[in-house]
């Protein structure tokens, strides 16, 4: 017995010896020091081989910069146990770590996960750069190139993601100058006493924007529409996801993507009938926010069948827990409350509000593309009356008031075809030719008054015109401002609904627009301190004035 305990410990200090010098030869000769990994966090502590010589390092483990993309061959990454689930998709086996409050909410914590992707020359690699801490791959930067460090023994068990530290959330800079900046900004914020708690804008560009400034808010936001249902789990909208995510980090918003459904009552009917597609689903949308850092997520279910609506609230409740249990905000976008089954009365507003940290008040489109009468898109008494309704039943400070970037243009005309884009192609206001051919033409629009007597129209049979149609467009406040500028004699500020108003007499027809502008929106934002709201939210970005970031972001929006 006591031979054999010998034995045991000559054979465990050999072997110890012989990793030593293995470690030790791969280095060169020498042994690596700490100082030798300076990208150090929570993934520090994964296992780590010594970095090898240059000439025993494989090529697939080098690391190729390309457009600000750090790419790694998929091969190499197999070494850390990445391997495809579905090629077709471009999809990956990883892990989910154990939730935050330490719940167990699946037995099984494997998601399937689309990761950024290139193809060259038939090979596929990956970009690492903003998920190789969450995926707990190990890098050495040497000479100025950075490299993917081999694990100290392959491995077929997928990787196991994991939560950044608060430290180690901002998006990779080597800018001293823009840490500084970030550092002097986040000190001024502390001082500033806020009247603006959330402040999100939805993105269904998904482009990223360089000239972006930072927004001096309490917890600026951005939603890029970036997830969709399907019958199989989420569809990821955007090819390269980690770029768009490190474009708004960078800018100082965080990161709560909108997830949708289509606008499909079928689809939406089958996943809420389906535990297990859900329970999928949460898994893929909990391991996105893993990867790429998210702090949220935003709902934006509509068009909804009414049988399901106690099914739209499990659902909610579901996704809540799992990310609640993860640390993630959950909001959820429902219209004004209205008489309409699918598009109103679905929604469960009392009883979604206990899963959400946010309710978004969609209070726009008070007269819609479908209208058959020309009307404003967000009127300030129509949008008040929308805040008085919900705040009736769910608590103000969950409520977030949305508010449009956007407008219409009515046309009436009997002509065939809507108004040219530009509008200097337009035809001339009536009357300011003085032909008479042309005023008859908008005279014909005007509604046809009934003989009190008979009811009989003033016109004959033989002349009788075209019945007039009504055209719509929708209008960004980006492109307002022409109108205003070229047509401002025919524009007037209505008080009572607080927003700008147009009515152009054409020589084809009638156009009318209730505009929206930083003055009818600087309306609607008294509502969030009036009635002590969450917050504003914006559809969409792109559509807002050239002067929006500077005059009216930094004025309402703090």
């Amino acid at each position: 017995m006591k031979h054999t305990s010998r034995l045991r410990t000559l054979c465990l200090a050999s072997l110890l010896a012989v990793s030593l010098q293995v470690v030790v030869a791969a280095s060169g000769g020498e042994a690596v020091s700490e100082q030798a990994v300076p990208d150090r966090g929570p993934w520090a502590a994964i296992p780590r081989a010594a970095i090898p010589a240059a000439a025993e390092h494989p090529a697939s483990m080098a690391i190729r910069e390309e457009e600000g993309r750090w790419l790694v061959s998929e091969k190499a990454l197999q070494e850390y146990g990445l391997y495809k689930a579905d090629a077709k998709k471009g999809t990956y086996w990883l892990r989910l770590p154990p939730a935050k409050d330490g719940s167990v909410l699946w037995k099984d914590m494997q998601a399937a996960l689309r990761l950024p992707a290139r193809q060259s020359d038939g090979e596929t690699s990956l970009n690492i750069r903003r998920i190789y801490r969450t995926m707990g791959l190990s890098l050495t930067w040497e000479e100025g190139k950075r490299e993917l460090m081999r694990p100290v023994s392959p491995t077929r068990i997928a990787p196991a993601l994991r939560s950044l530290e608060d430290s180690n959330r901002t998006a990779v800079s080597t800018n001293a100058d823009t840490k500084k900046e970030k550092k002097k900004n986040k000190k001024n914020r502390k001082k500033k006493e806020r009247k603006m708690g959330l402040v999100l804008f939805w993105d269904p560009l998904m482009q990223g924007d360089e000239n972006l400034p930072s927004l001096d808010t309490a917890q600026p936001v951005m939603s890029p529409c970036a997830f969709r249902l399907t019958d199989k789990g989420v569809a990821l909208r955007h090819d390269d996801f980690a770029m768009l995510a490190d474009a708004y980090a960078a800018k100082g918003y965080a990161m709560w993507p909108l997830i949708d459904n289509n606008f499909d009552p079928a689809l939406t009917h089958a996943v809420l009938s389906d535990d297990k597609l859900q329970d999928t689903m949460i898994k893929e949308l909990i391991g996105y926010a893993l990867l790429y850092d998210f702090k949220g997520y935003n709902i934006d279910f509509e068009n909804i069948n009414y049988a399901d609506k106690d099914k739209l609230t499990a659902f909610v409740g579901r996704l809540s827990r799992a990310c609640r249990a993860y640390g993630l905000k959950l909001s959820m976008d429902v219209t004004p409350i209205s008489n309409s089954m699918n598009w109103s009365r679905v929604y469960d507003r009392a009883a979604l509000a206990p899963h959400l940290d946010y309710l978004m008040i969609m209070a726009y489109d008070q007269f819609s593309r479908t209208s058959d009468v020309a009307g404003p898109v967000a009127s300030y008494p129509w949008v008040e009356k929308a805040v008085q309704n919900v705040t009736a039943i769910v608590p103000a400070e969950k409520v977030v008031l949305g508010m449009p970037l956007y407008m219409r243009l009515w046309y009436e005309t009997t002509e065939e075809q809507d108004l040219p884009l530009d509008i200097n192609e337009w035809p001339p206001v009536a009357g300011t030719e003085g032909a008479a051919e042309k005023n008859a033409a908008a005279e014909v629009l005007a509604p046809q008054r009934k003989n009190e007597a008979k009811g009989k129209t003033a016109v004959s049979k033989e002349a009788k015109p075209k019945k007039p149609v009504l055209l719509v467009r929708t209008l960004p406040m980006s492109a307002s401002g022409l109108l205003l500028e070229k047509y401002k004699d025919y524009v007037t500020w209505n008080d009572e609904l607080g927003l700008y108003y147009m009515d152009l007499p054409l020589t084809t027809g009638r156009v009318q627009v209730w505009f929206e502008d930083e003055k009818s929106l600087t309306e609607k934002a008294k509502l969030i301190t009036k009635y002590n709201l969450g917050g504003a939210s914006f559809w969409r970005k792109g559509f807002e004035a050239p002067h929006f970031w500077q005059s009216f972001a930094p004025q309402e929006l703090t």
